[in-house]
């Protein structure tokens, strides 16, 4: 009986496969490892982050089989916040105990509808503590991966993801509009993995900064990205060279996945090449967070000024 409340009160779930990727968040101040070893980040970034009042958010996975590979996930904000000789520990909000349903893609809240707490620490220490009501109570601790985040740094985030089709994968129009309007930097990237006669596959991925952002008709977006040298090779890093420097590359890229490259001889001004595509693409934002901003698209916002356009007519 005490193992059973030991595996509840430690992971509240029934143990899931392995696998899981490595727990990360864009704004990691700490992570230490199963066995509380530091893997990225330090301690000292914790307790500042404490001393300027900030936010934090932590992750924590729980190795059940020892293979090194987190099998279960939990993330919750830090509640109430204790530095003690160097380690900071802290404790996150109480919630029912629950229980995932392997193979069956659900969790669910068993009877009888026990409360669990938890407090971590910057040691790499999980300490919890269930309320069950015919026990009286039960506490145990481990060691867990944990990631220590600071919620209010800024980051890179995705906003929204489609498909080559401009169908919807992931986030909404509406978060990269806030983020356009809002003045935030904006990255678009697309990549394509492709596998040939049964061979490993094989993928390339790019990310670019938008030079010129359109939203049309408060719907869908459109970017420039900016105009460069095209490069000699792509899928191999060996043929990673500058191709003709009189040949510049530029693309226009829109949120209903149409892609459409040139490639522009600048001392003509001559279209070598165009490739009109269609990819999927992921928009991110960095710093994303605030009051919305208005739309940039009010009446008369823009109009010609017919004054200084006859000046420029007049011999």
């Amino acid at each position: 009986m005490l193992l059973l409340l030991r595996v509840v009160l430690l992971s509240s779930l029934v143990l899931p496969a392995a696998g899981y990727a490595a727990l990360a968040c864009p704004s990691q101040l700490f992570v230490s490892g199963f066995d509380g070893t530091p893997e990225a980040g330090d301690r000292a970034a914790v307790r500042a982050a404490l001393a300027r009042g900030a936010t934090l958010r932590l992750g924590w996975e729980l190795d059940f089989d020892g293979d090194g590979i987190g099998d279960l996930t939990h993330w919750a904000e830090a509640s109430f916040l204790t530095e003690w000789e160097g380690e900071v520990f802290a404790q996150v909000q109480a919630i029912h105990r629950q229980r995932p349903i392997r193979d069956e893609g659900r969790v669910e809240l068993p009877p009888p509808w026990n409360e669990w707490r938890g407090i971590l620490g910057t040691d790499g220490s999980l300490a919890g503590a269930l309320s069950t009501p015919r026990e009286g109570g039960a506490r145990g601790s481990r060691a867990v991966r944990i990631v220590w985040c600071d919620t209010a740094a800024p980051s890179w985030r995705l906003l929204y993801r489609h498909d080559a089709q401009g169908r919807a994968l992931e986030g909404s129009l509406d978060a990269l509009h806030r983020a356009v309007r809002a003045g935030h930097a904006i990255h678009v990237g697309w990549g394509l993995e492709v596998v040939r006669d049964g061979q490993t596959p094989r993928s390339v991925e790019h990310l670019a900064a938008p030079v010129f952002i359109t939203i049309v008709d408060q719907h869908h977006v459109a970017a420039q990205l900016p105009e460069h040298i095209g490069q000699r090779g792509y899928w191999n890093v060996e043929d990673a060279f500058f191709d003709d420097p009189a040949v510049l590359w530029r693309g226009l890229m829109t949120t209903q996945g149409t892609f459409d490259a040139v490639w522009v001889d600048r001392s003509s001004g001559e279209a070598k090449r165009r490739s009109p595509q269609r990819a999927a693409l992921s928009w991110y934002g960095f710093g994303v967070a605030g009051a919305d901003a208005p739309s940039l698209a009010v009446p008369e916002g823009v109009m010609r000024d017919q004054a200084r356009a006859d000046e420029r007519l007049t011999p």
